[in-house]
């Protein structure tokens, strides 16, 4: 009980890498991302992220940009990792857990194949033994989709504080619709309002990246049930995440949305970085169209 009360509700946005030309993190520039999203109202940040720009990065790696998140905020912290066999994930949790994380998210593994749901509820219980953090299942991936019922069990079992449910809308809606003892946090972007309706603790944004204070807003308007106001905001955040959430371009089209609002990441990294030139002026006419502050103008 005492971990899930430290789960904060809310908007928790999730801080995108910026790198410098020859592919390292640029720390004054994650230090400036970090201000951005802290003095827009966000709730708690969090840090690994699919399209944050650290997949592939190592358990020190991902200590060392912990570290660094925690030394320019004071808000929560949530890390997400991602590992491919257990020994992997222990590893992550135990890098992230250094760096200062405050709660700690962990998806399956799903490098070729994903495990049997007995496999996953071992991997989850030796986690739980390995940190006093708050952890929690983060279903994020399309392609590998944990389901509700492998999730529940987890839940039956007590061997998580809570769930991150962005890789399917209809396994958010079960988790929401089973008032489990546990919260729910949504990464559906296109849903978090009604997420937030059916009871979701929170929401682990991208939108919330690029647009933190929309997002802080949408949620300020659903607690004073000003539910016209907050439908608004959502219509709008929808239409710019459609923007956005363009298949094989989406971490690239979220910098250069970044980018045209003054907040130069750099590039993804390789293979994730190429983008059509064109894609960055549709990019910026939307913004430009509803109404988002664009650097310059």
């Amino acid at each position: 009980m005492q971990r899930i009360q430290a789960l904060v509700p809310g908007v928790i946005a999730d801080v995108v890498i910026p790198y410098s030309s020859d592919g390292e993190p640029d720390w004054p520039r994650l230090a400036s991302e970090v201000k951005v999203l802290d003095d827009s109202g966000a709730h708690a940040l969090s840090i690994g992220g699919v399209l944050g720009g650290t997949i592939g990065a190592t358990p020190l790696e991902l200590s060392s940009l912990c570290a660094a998140v925690k030394r320019c905020s004071k808000k929560p912290l949530f890390a997400i990792v991602f590992p491919d066999a257990s020994s992997e994930g222990f590893e992550m949790v135990r890098a992230v857990e250094m760096g200062g994380a405050d709660a700690i998210l962990v998806a399956q593994p799903h490098y070729l194949a994903q495990p049997g749901v007995e496999g996953l509820e071992e991997m989850f219980a030796e986690l739980r033994e390995f940190t006093n953090r708050p952890l929690l299942v983060a279903d994020c991936l399309p392609g590998s989709v944990i389901g509700s019922k492998p999730i529940q069990r987890l839940i039956e079992r007590r061997l998580v504080d809570g769930v991150l449910e962005a890789a399917d809308m209809h396994v958010l809606v079960d988790l929401l619709c089973s008032r489990g003892e546990v919260p729910v946090y949504s990464g559906v972007e296109d849903l978090h309002y009604a997420a937030l309706v059916m009871g979701a603790h929170g929401f682990v944004s991208n939108l919330a990246t690029v647009f933190p204070r929309e997002c802080v807003e949408l949620y300020a308007a659903f607690q004073d049930c000003d539910h016209s106001k907050a439908r608004k905001i959502h219509e709008r955040l929808v239409r710019l995440w459609r923007t956005l959430n363009c298949g094989t371009e989406r971490e690239a089209r979220l910098r250069s949305a970044l980018s045209a609002r003054g907040r130069p990441v750099g590039a993804a990294s390789s293979p994730y970085g190429k983008l059509p030139p064109e894609a960055n002026q549709h990019i910026s006419r939307v913004l430009e169209k509803e109404g988002i502050p664009l650097a310059g103008l």
